[in-house]
C-alpha cells in the first residue's frame, strides 16, 4: 500500500515538475503581475518620499505621430521638485523648492515665477494617482483589496500571454492582455526588473519609462533668462498641478472613453437623467437652487471644465502670449460683471456651493474667451419639406480641450422665467444653443473683437434671450438694446410664425439679416432661409441648400451640418424643430466631429412635463 501511495505520489510531483516547466513564464508572470499590484498601488494611492525618472509618451493616430512628449523628474519631499519637458518641438522647465516655483519657457524666453512659503511639493507618484482616480475604471483598480487583486492576478492566468522579447539588445518580459471583443484596445506591458517599462496600447499610444536614482540621474538646469511674470505662489502652484492633472487625464480618456450609466439620480430641486449616454440636467426654482443641483449632480465634471479651461487652456495662452491667464481673465471679468444680472451671479455662487469649485474659479470661466468659429442656418415655408422650421447651430471650437466629455443638456425652469433646454457644458450656466418653451432658439459664431468687454457676455446675453423673449421681435429688441461685447452673430428663429432673423454684432454696429436679404458676406441669398457661416463653408452650405431646396426634411437638415460645413473641431451640432419643440444633439467624439457622431433626439415639451409632474406630487402631499 505504501509503495503504490509513494509511486503515485511521485508521479504527481513528476507532473507538476513538467506542468511547472511547460507553464513556468506564465507562472513568474502572473506571479509579476500581483507583485505589481502591490508595490505600485500603494505608491499611486498615498505617493513616495523620493523618485526620479525620465519618461516618453508617443501619442499616434492611423499610424501616424501625433503628439511626444518627453519629461524627466526628480522629487524629493518637502525639498525639490524639478521637471524637464519637451512637448512637440517645445521646451519647458518646472522647479519647485523653499524659495519658489518657477516655470519657464526656453523659446522664446519666458520665466512665471511665484515666491513665498507657499511650497506646494508636487508629489510626483500621488499626482500619477490622481490622474487615475479621475477615471472610472482606473479608479476601480487603485482601489483592489487583497482579494480582488488575488482574482485579478488568477484571470491573468488563464487570460493573458507571457513572453520574453528584446527591445534595444535588453531582455524584457512581456505580458499581452487579451483584445476586447470590438477587437481593440490590446494592451501590452514590458518590463525589466522594475526598473524599465514600455506600455504599449492598441498601437495609438506608446509610453516608456525608466526609474533613475534620485541623487545622480537628473540634474535641473534652471539657466532660462527672459521676461518674467511674478504670480502669487498659491496660485501659480495649483495652476500647475491642475492644468497638469486635466491634461493628462485628457490624453487618459482619449485613449479609454468613459462610458455613462444609464439611470436618475435626484438632489434638491433637480435631476440627473443619464440615457443614450447623454446627460440631461432637469432643474427648476430659484437660480441659487438651481446652481445647486448643477454643482451636486454634476460635481466632477464642474471641476474638470474649470480646470480644463482655467488652466490647461490657461497655460497655452500664457505660454503663447507671455501673460499670465488668470489675470487677463480678471481684468475681463473686472468689467463684464457690472453687465450680469445678479440672478446668474447667485446661481454660480450656488454652483459653487455644492461643486467644491471656488467662486471666483466659477466667474472666470464662465466668461472664457468664446473665440468660436461656427455655422448656423434658418429653413422654413418652401425652403423645407412640408414648411417645417429647421435651425441648424454648429459649435466648432477646440475638441482638443475634452470639453465634449462634459456635455450636458440642461433643461431648466427658474422661477419667473420661461423654461428653456441649453445645449452646452457642466460648469457654464451661460448659452451658445437653446429654445425655449415660446419656439425661440438661439445659435451664435463668433468674431473679432477679443478684449472688448464693457457689455454682458455673450453666452449670458444669450441666456437671457432664453429666458425672458416670448417672440422673435422679443428677442432682437434684447441683443440690439443690450450693452454688447466683441463681434458675434446669431441666428434667432421663432416656430410661431415661422420666421428667423441673423444678427451681425458688434458693440456698436447691429444688423439685423432677414431671409432672401443680400449681405457683402454672405451673397447667396434664398427665400425662406437665412444662412450664415463664413468662406469655403458658407459656399458648400449655399450649395447644398441651393440642391435640396424644397425637399429637406429633418434627416436632410442635418445632413446640411456635415463636413466641410463642419471643420475638424466640430464641438456639438444642434437641430433645433422649435414648432414641435423637438431637438436633435450630436457631440464630438474622442478623434470624430460631432457631425460624424450619432444625434440623439430630444423632446422639451415632454422634458418640461418633469416640473408639472413635480409640482403635481407636491400638491397632492400638501393635501
Amino acid at each position: 500500500m505504501s509503495n503504490k501511495f509513494m509511486k503515485n505520489g511521485l508521479i504527481v510531483a513528476l507532473l507538476l515538475i513538467v506542468t511547472g516547466f511547460l507553464l513556468q513564464d506564465r507562472i513568474s508572470g502572473t506571479f509579476a503581475v500581483y507583485s505589481h499590484l502591490s508595490k505600485i498601488l500603494p505608491v499611486l494611492n498615498s505617493g513616495q518620499d523620493n523618485l526620479s525618472f525620465n519618461a516618453s509618451i508617443v501619442q499616434k493616430n492611423e499610424s501616424k505621430i501625433e503628439n511626444v512628449l518627453d519629461f524627466a523628474v526628480r522629487y524629493q519631499k518637502d525639498k525639490l521638485f524639478a521637471g524637464d519637458i519637451q512637448f512637440n518641438t517645445k521646451h519647458f522647465q518646472i522647479r519647485a523648492d523653499a524659495q519658489q516655483t518657477s516655470v519657464l519657457r526656453s523659446q522664446p524666453a519666458l520665466r512665471i515665477q511665484g515666491e513665498g512659503v507657499d511650497f506646494k511639493n508636487f508629489d510626483i507618484a500621488k499626482f500619477f494617482g490622481d490622474v487615475l482616480n479621475e477615471h472610472p475604471k482606473m479608479k476601480e483598480i487603485l482601489q483592489l483589496s487583497w482579494g480582488k487583486k488575488t482574482a485579478v492576478t488568477l484571470w491573468c492566468f488563464f487570460n493573458c500571454s507571457f513572453d520574453n522579447e528584446d527591445i534595444d539588445s535588453m531582455p524584457f518580459n512581456v505580458i499581452t492582455f487579451p483584445e476586447s471583443k470590438s477587437g481593440k484596445n490590446r494592451l501590452s506591458v514590458y518590463y525589466q526588473a522594475q526598473k524599465q517599462y514600455r506600455v504599449i496600447y492598441d498601437e495609438t499610444a506608446q509610453i516608456d519609462l525608466i526609474f533613475t536614482d534620485p541623487e545622480e540621474a537628473f540634474s535641473h538646469q534652471n539657466t532660462i533668462e527672459g521676461e518674467t511674470i511674478i504670480v502669487e505662489r498659491a496660485e501659480l502652484n495649483k495652476s500647475i498641478y491642475q492644468g497638469a492633472l486635466r491634461a493628462a487625464g485628457i490624453l487618459l480618456e482619449n485613449q479609454m472613453p468613459i462610458s455613462l450609466t444609464a439611470g436618475t439620480t435626484k438632489w434638491g430641486t433637480g435631476q440627473l437623467i443619464i440615457r443614450d449616454n447623454k446627460r440631461i440636467l432637469l432643474a427648476n426654482g430659484s437660480h441659487r437652487e438651481i446652481g445647486e443641483a448643477h454643482g451636486a449632480l454634476l460635481k466632477p465634471e464642474v471641476k474638470k471644465l474649470v480646470y480644463a479651461t482655467l488652466y490647461t487652456m490657461g497655460w497655452i495662452y500664457t505660454l503663447e502670449k507671455g501673460e499670465w491667464f488668470v489675470d487677463a481673465m480678471r481684468g475681463a471679468y473686472a468689467r463684464l460683471q457690472p453687465f450680469i444680472p445678479q440672478k446668474y451671479q447667485n446661481e454660480l455662487a450656488g454652483l459653487s456651493k455644492t461643486s467644491g469649485v471656488s467662486l471666483q474659479e466659477l466667474q472666470l470661466a464662465n466668461v472664457f474667451p468664446a473665440l468660436f468659429h461656427c455655422s448656423g442656418y434658418a429653413l422654413f415655408n418652401g425652403a423645407t419639406k412640408d414648411g417645417v422650421l429647421y435651425h441648424g447651430r454648429i459649435l466648432d471650437y477646440i475638441t482638443e480641450l475634452g470639453l465634449q466629455n462634459m456635455a450636458v443638456v440642461s433643461v431648466f425652469k427658474p422661477d419667473g422665467s420661461y423654461g428653456f433646454a441649453n445645449i452646452g457644458y457642466a460648469g457654464f450656466i451661460g448659452s451658445v444653443s437653446g429654445m425655449n418653451e415660446n419656439q425661440v432658439a438661439f445659435g451664435e459664431m463668433g468674431g473679432r473683437g477679443v478684449g472688448d468687454w464693457d457689455g454682458m457676455p455673450m453666452p449670458i446675453l444669450m441666456r437671457e434671450g432664453l429666458e425672458t423673449t416670448s417672440t422673435l421681435s422679443q428677442a432682437v429688441a434684447l441683443f440690439r438694446d443690450t450693452p454688447r461685447t466683441c463681434e458675434y452673430y446669431y441666428v434667432i428663429t421663432d416656430g410661431k410664425i415661422p420666421d428667423a432673423v441673423g444678427l451681425s454684432t458688434t458693440p456698436t454696429r447691429f444688423i439685423t439679416i432677414k431671409p432672401n436679404q443680400f449681405h457683402p458676406q454672405l451673397q447667396h441669398p434664398m427665400e425662406d432661409a437665412v444662412l450664415m457661416s463664413a468662406g469655403d463653408r458658407y459656399e458648400k452650405l449655399a450649395g447644398r441648400v441651393k440642391n435640396q431646396y424644397g425637399q429637406i426634411d429633418q434627416e436632410k437638415a442635418i445632413r446640411l451640418m456635415d463636413r466641410p460645413v463642419a471643420m475638424k473641431s466640430d464641438l456639438h451640432n444642434v437641430l433645433f424643430a422649435p414648432q414641435s419643440l423637438d431637438f436633435w444633439v450630436a457631440d464630438a467624439g474622442i478623434n470624430t466631429p460631432a457631425c460624424n457622431e450619432p444625434y440623439v433626439h430630444f423632446s422639451l415639451a415632454d422634458l418640461l412635463q418633469e416640473f408639472a409632474a413635480k409640482s403635481s406630487s407636491k400638491s397632492d402631499a400638501s393635501e
